[in-house]
């Protein structure tokens, strides 16, 4: 089994975990790429990056209740949790482990979010994060039906468009350069493999009257003005492993250059 194949394992035996409660949550960060890829857009796109992280965002509930929470029910299933804080019981991260592979599953949501979403659904003891913009990400999904071991799940995921957009927003404040360099790929990676390119810099012209679409602006323009600028060591970086270095420089400038138009 390859490496891949182990993370898709215990990516979907995570989410066949959560089955019950996957309308109450998106799967955002380092899994969107690999979703659109396999199961909207149905391409064969090699090295998709994989990451050791599962990304959940948690949508408004309210006081709405629910009989066992997140926390009870990851709990139940005898996966592997871990102290945010060594000297205090709660709260706590989940981690998938089987044999070599370990994945972290991370519940983040928005400053919108009240605390009863986190009391009654995800459950007082686990820990969940409240991101900056991460509104954004929730409040336009789409749902993929994916089948897992002959059973269809639905899995709902950020548009592809508004999670372009909220990574070119946030990948500047990402506490590691590791982390921010992922996110700046990930905005390449829609801009490239997108089926609709004029659909996407459509959608991404009309959030112009975004309060975010300014720092959207700047970060970009900052990162990949010219090949002296970093996101081109950056996005380097990964590009080797798809094409010939003499040719990064210039499938940056033509995959960028439709979004650059409208900046």
């Amino acid at each position: 089994m390859s490496e891949l194949e182990k993370l898709e394992k215990g990516f979907f035996e995570t989410v066949e975990i959560l089955k019950d409660y996957l309308p109450q949550i998106v799967v955002v960060g380092g899994w969107c790429p690999y979703l659109y890829a396999h199961h909207l857009w149905k391409k064969k796109i090699p090295n998709i990056p994989t990451t050791l992280d599962i990304d959940l965002g948690v949508l408004e509930t309210g006081s709405r209740h629910f009989e066992r929470t997140v926390y009870d029910k990851l709990k139940s299933a005898g996966l592997a949790l871990e102290r945010i804080y060594a000297d205090e019981a709660t709260p706590v991260e989940f981690i998938y482990k089987q044999k070599t592979v370990e994945l972290k599953i991370e519940f983040i949501t928005s400053f919108e979010t009240t605390d009863d979403t986190l009391n009654r659904f995800l459950g007082s003891g686990l820990a969940c994060n409240r991101i900056e913009a991460f509104e954004l990400l929730l409040k336009d999904t789409l749902t993929l039906s994916v089948r897992i071991k002959g059973k269809e799940f639905s899995i709902r995921v950020p548009t592809p468009e508004m999670f372009l957009y909220h990574k070119g927003i946030t990948f500047v404040m990402r506490s590691a350069d590791f982390k921010r360099d992922k996110d700046l790929f990930y905005v390449y990676f829609i801009l490239k493999f997108h089926p609709n390119p004029g659909k996407l810099l459509e959608t991404l012209a009309n959030f112009k009257r975004d309060d975010y679409f300014h720092a959207f602006k700047q970060n970009l323009k900052g990162y990949l003005s010219g090949t002296a600028s970093p996101g081109y060591p950056i996005l380097r970086s990964f590009l080797r492993n798809w094409m010939e270095e003499g040719a990064i420089n210039q499938d940056i400038r033509s995959t960028f250059s439709g979004l650059f138009e409208i900046l």
